[in-house]
């Protein structure tokens, strides 16, 4: 976690707040990491391209996690 998010750097107080947002970082590495496999690049570098450009960058991803693209992807 702290190679693609710089988790060490988290200056949240709150535990309440770290421990959310803990779990808001584990969701979006679950995602990254199946993106990752259509992509073919680093982490890191995908989460570049999504800080450069995150309107269209978001809707690939959220493309690749549409439940029928899944179905179709797999099937080929």
């Amino acid at each position: 976690m702290d190679i693609v998010f710089k988790e060490d750097k988290n200056k949240t107080l709150e535990k309440n707040g770290a421990k959310n947002l803990g779990i808001i970082r584990r969701i979006a590495l679950a995602i990254l990491k199946f993106v990752q496999t259509y992509y073919k690049i680093s982490l890191n570098l995908i989460r570049t391209n999504l800080a450069f450009d995150f309107e269209n960058e978001i809707e690939n991803v959220f493309k690749l996690l549409d439940v029928e693209t899944l179905k179709q992807l797999k099937n080929t």
